[in-house]
């Protein structure tokens, strides 16, 4: 058999060792665990497009309907069809006009109008949670995209004038049991608090800008940075996608690699 040329084998020995690939539910279950104190988690999922973002916040509300009595608010608006399973409703005034089946799903997904190109109101729905807050009532509120398309409520990584509640849900919706999940593709676009109240971050196969923010904001000691990038993504088939690493900011990474068991993009 041929020898190895010395210029391969080097690049070989050089190239950092991907870990091998622990269950996504272990990761959900640590990033969830507040629930089980009585507190509200705050989870964000990063990642290019088609990496498995929208799998990972099903699975985590999954896991939450099973850990917590409350209900689960979805912003779901970006595509025709729904990536969420649950009672949909147009809006929150939808939702009034139309009170939930007490016997269905706990999950309600506001859709908007996507066929017509009109959008479902991320700052109603969280309103709403702290409207149920007076009344006692545990929500969680997803997102399953925080800034591209919301420049009504985010721009230049800054909160809009007149935008509370999403904000608040960040800086004071732990104590009282509001719960958060948001996605982003551009990390760099998205405003601090999210960053700073959030107790870990999924993310999958990320570079350039979005990376540099990570770094940033202190969420990318222990080597994270050097395996982000080489996670799968579209250049993978479907079923080969849904790799991700659990972030923590000012914690070292923990060097695993983490895939739900039922994968996929």
């Amino acid at each position: 058999m041929a020898a190895r040329a010395p210029e391969a084998k080097a690049a070989a020995l050089s190239a950092p060792a991907t870990p091998a690939t622990t269950a996504g539910e272990l990761a959900a279950a640590e990033v969830l665990r507040p629930l089980t104190y009585g507190e509200g988690p705050k989870v964000g999922i990063l990642g290019d497009t088609g990496t498995g973002k929208t799998t990972a916040m099903v699975e985590l509300v999954r896991l939450y309907l099973r850990m917590s009595p409350g209900m689960v608010f979805v912003v779901d608006d970006k595509e025709l069809r729904p990536r969420f399973e649950g009672q949909e409703r147009r809006d929150v005034a939808d939702l009034h006009e139309h009170p939930p089946d007490p016997n269905g799903s706990r999950v309600i997904v506001l859709r908007g109008v996507p066929s017509e190109g009109i959008d479902a109101n991320p700052e109603e729905v969280a309103a709403l949670c702290w409207r149920r807050v007076a009344r006692g009532r545990a929500s969680l509120m997803v997102n399953d995209e925080l800034v591209a398309g919301r420049e009504k409520y985010i721009k230049n990584r800054q909160w809009r004038r007149g935008v509370v509640y999403m904000p608040r849900n960040f800086t004071k919706g732990r104590v009282v049991q509001i719960a958060d999940i948001w996605g982003a593709q551009s990390p760099q676009d998205v405003p601090i608090e999210p960053f700073e109240q959030s107790n870990g971050i999924l993310c999958f196969k990320l570079g350039g800008l979005g990376l540099e923010k990570l770094r940033e904001r202190n969420y990318l000691d222990g080597g994270a940075a050097e395996v982000i990038p080489r996670l799968p993504g579209m250049d993978a088939p479907p079923n080969a996608r849904g790799h991700f690493v659990l972030l923590r900011r000012g914690q070292p990474w923990d060097r695993r690699v983490y895939r739900f068991t039922k994968g996929g993009g």
